[in-house]
């Protein structure tokens, strides 16, 4: 790992963004949460504010995603 790779962007393409952001958008309540986190650990390595910037998605649905899915509740 570089020293600068925390701080470059994912590679996702403009498809791929638009079909997470697609996918997001058909789900309501703790399974968007849920997704939202988990594809943010996944494609932004786990910044909820990189998932704003990029995929458009409120870091506060994402972190409460990560809260639940540790927690449990």
């Amino acid at each position: 790992m570089s020293l600068w790779e925390p701080f470059l962007r994912p590679t996702l393409t403009p498809s791929q963004i638009q079909d997470l952001r697609l996918a997001a958008s058909k789900m309501t309540g703790a399974p968007r949460r849920a997704f939202q986190a988990e594809m943010t650990l996944k494609y932004c390595r786990g910044s909820a504010r990189l998932a704003e910037t990029i995929l458009g998605w409120g870091g506060a649905g994402v972190v409460v995603g990560w809260r639940v899915d540790r927690t449990g509740s």
